[in-house]
């Protein structure tokens, strides 16, 4: 049986303050989930350890469930589907989701409970792009044009990528072992005032990828740095 994660219950400085605590509470939910899959990958004897995990093994491994909790308040979610890339959601705006080739990256999360997580996490910002984009800009790192794309889906579509597409939903920073090294290091401290620090830190670099993103497809001939 897993541990219960603890939400910490004061959270002035989350996004949700401004734009609802009902959603807030759907990313506090689903990153509890991502966070439990972690920490178990983290705990497995798997050789194939992603390197996100084994660069910062000993802080996943003690991360206790008040930690686990202040990270799971983080104010967007701690997973990702490529929501501000608009080439992978550009086909499944125009109604070709199966003529997508399966991805044949191997897939971040594993285990019993996956399909669950991915498909929670594609039905999320599916809801978002549908009925809040602005939510979804903040807390998901969705582009407008992406938003388009992804509210066009239909749930069948959700479905048929949740079993063909479940390497599309990673870590968000997988590839920024900074970010998660000093949110790690935060939560190890049952640090409330640096969770926020470091959590708000990115939100900073999120609103900056968007930007970026829009500018590139504005201007497809300038590449994006």
């Amino acid at each position: 049986m897993s541990e219960q994660v603890s939400i910490p219950g004061t959270r002035q400085w989350l996004a949700g303050r401004w734009l609802g605590f009902g959603a807030m509470d759907s990313v506090t939910e689903i990153n509890a989930q991502c966070l439990e899959l972690l920490c178990s990958t983290a705990a497995s004897t798997a050789q194939a350890m992603p390197a996100m995990l084994a660069n910062h093994l000993p802080q996943w491994l003690r991360l206790s469930p008040a930690g686990r909790g202040q990270l799971a308040a983080s104010p967007y979610l701690l997973a990702d589907a490529g929501f501000d890339d608009e080439q992978r959601w550009l086909p499944t705006g125009r109604r070709m989701v199966r003529d997508l080739r399966r991805d044949l990256s191997a897939p971040f999360f594993v285990g019993e409970r996956v399909n669950d997580f991915v498909r929670r996490v594609l039905v999320f910002g599916w809801h978002l792009a549908r009925a809040n984009r602005q939510l979804a800009r903040v807390v998901l790192g969705m582009t407008p044009a992406c938003a388009a794309h992804v509210a066009a889906l239909q749930l069948r579509d959700l479905d048929w990528l949740a079993e063909a597409q479940p390497g599309w939903v990673r870590p968000r920073w997988e590839r920024h072992p900074d970010i998660w090294r000093h949110l790690l290091r935060a939560a190890d401290g049952d640090d409330d005032a640096q969770v926020a620090q470091v959590s708000l830190r990115g939100l900073q670099l999120m609103a900056g990828g968007v930007l970026s993103a829009q500018r590139g497809a504005e201007r497809p001939d300038v590449g994006v740095r």
